[in-house]
């Protein structure tokens, strides 16, 4: 489905569209009866109604990548994609350092991106936010030459989530959550403990981990079941060591973390640089979670901050750091 000026070919400025959506057919939201014509014709609206022009492409799954390069050629006003947090993490990698604002639809599970950006999670009030939106330019953390915008995790959760990742979710966030929570105790014991290292700007450090995470800006210690970030511009990553030794202290700052406790927890390591080197023992690769992509990475992994690389479309109210 197209709506908006006619298409025009690679490198046409004068007939191509203001802005482009591209729609990932695969996303979690068409599990949930958000269909592909549907949202198209809601953004489409708002952006009419907002006295602006934008063309709609649905693409499949192995479409996605070609159809991101194909966009940064056309060069248009501002790029909306509409699916979860790998489409958005894989539209980031595309657009960081080009000055083409990046806009979001969210239609994945979690949306952690467009939750940090202050993007609605409803569709309709997610286009008209959009429409009216401004562009801002914020940090992105580089890991292994690949664009994180949320949050790289390693030790059991990748594990545990490519399994859960295949059943029955229903891609509902809180059946995720609320399974990590109850499954907990078990995976966690099941687990086996990386003998991570680091070395950053003048720090380094050494701990067996189950659980690791690293943050472009850091996580607000606010309660919720869904991380949520701050300090979009800090130029520094956060790194979350997590030194728990027994189910009962993995439930502990499960919990901590949930009530906005998680930098009060004595099993947690935090710390921020801009660069980073992680080294597992004698490990040639790693499992990682990279804004919800599962993926087998090389050791040694480098970690670097790109400051303000990544023009997104949001209000500046959203980037306001947390006190």
């Amino acid at each position: 489905m197209e709506a908006g000026r006619g298409t025009a070919a690679v490198g046409e400025f004068i007939d191509m569209p203001q802005s482009l959506l591209l729609l990932n057919r695969g996303s979690g939201g068409t599990d949930r009866g958000h269909y592909p014509d549907e949202v198209c014709s809601l953004v489409a609206a708002a952006f009419r109604e907002a006295g602006r022009e934008i063309e709609a492409k649905v693409v499949s799954p192995r479409e996605i990548s070609a159809a991101l390069r194909d966009a940064v050629k056309a060069r248009p006003e501002s790029l909306i994609v509409a699916g979860g947090d790998g489409t958005v993490s894989a539209a980031a990698d595309n657009l960081g350092g080009t000055g083409i604002p990046l806009g979001i639809v969210p239609m994945g599970t979690f949306n952690l991106a467009a939750r940090d950006l202050g993007v609605p999670l409803d569709l309709e009030e997610a286009a008209a936010f959009l429409a009216q939106a401004e562009v801002h330019s914020i940090d992105v953390l580089e890991v292994a030459d690949r664009t994180c915008l949320c949050t790289t995790i390693l030790g059991f959760y990748p594990e545990f989530a490519n399994t859960f990742e295949r059943r029955d979710i229903d891609g509902q966030w809180w059946k995720k959550t609320l399974r990590l929570i109850t499954s907990l105790p078990r995976t966690f014991a099941g687990s086996i403990p990386i003998d991570l290292s680091w070395t950053g700007d003048g720090i380094e450090g050494r701990a067996r981990t189950r659980f690791s995470a690293f943050v472009p800006g850091r996580y607000r210690a606010t309660a919720g079941l869904v991380p949520a970030r701050t300090d979009f511009t800090s130029a520094k990553l956060t790194g979350y060591i997590g030194r728990q030794r027994s189910s009962a202290a993995a439930l502990r700052g499960m919990l901590d973390y949930i009530f906005g406790r998680q930098e009060e927890n004595p099993d947690l390591t935090m710390f921020q640089t801009s660069q980073l080197e992680l080294r597992a023992g004698h490990r040639r690769y790693l499992t990682v979670m990279l804004d919800g992509e599962i993926l087998r990475l090389a050791l040694p992994l480098r970690l670097v901050i790109r400051p303000r690389h990544l023009q997104v479309l949001t209000t500046a109210e959203n980037l306001v750091p947390s006190p």
